[in-house]
């Protein structure tokens, strides 16, 4: 054990790190595709509304129920995205914690 961070809780980190890369992938993806078909579900419910102004028809494409569905989806995937984000950064932040204390023990010990 090394001060606050143990060998195996650093061990762990990284393993966990090549573990959720393709997850973590996988979540921006999700994200980004979210994000994408919210602006296709407004645009083709502004094209259904019969209303005649674009504000009317924004207006009846943002009260939809598909619109609703769309930017719930979005939310939930860029959720995702952030937790994994989270959980990469707190594990990079482990492993360097780890690399700074097994580092000033070597120097300790050399001097």
């Amino acid at each position: 054990m090394t001060g606050f961070v143990s060998d195996e809780a650093a061990s762990d980190a990284l393993n966990w790190l090549v573990g959720n890369a393709r997850a973590l992938g996988k979540a921006k993806e999700k994200a980004v595709l979210a994000e994408s078909m919210t602006k296709r579900i407004k645009a083709l419910e502004m094209a259904r509304s019969d209303a005649k102004t674009v504000a009317e028809k924004e207006r009846d494409a943002l009260a939809s129920e598909a619109y609703l569905l769309a930017i719930t989806a979005e939310a939930q995937a860029a959720g995702e995205y952030e937790t994994m984000r989270a959980l990469k950064d707190a594990a990079t932040a482990r492993i360097e914690c780890w690399r700074s204390i097994t580092a000033s023990a070597r120097n300790l010990r050399a001097a």
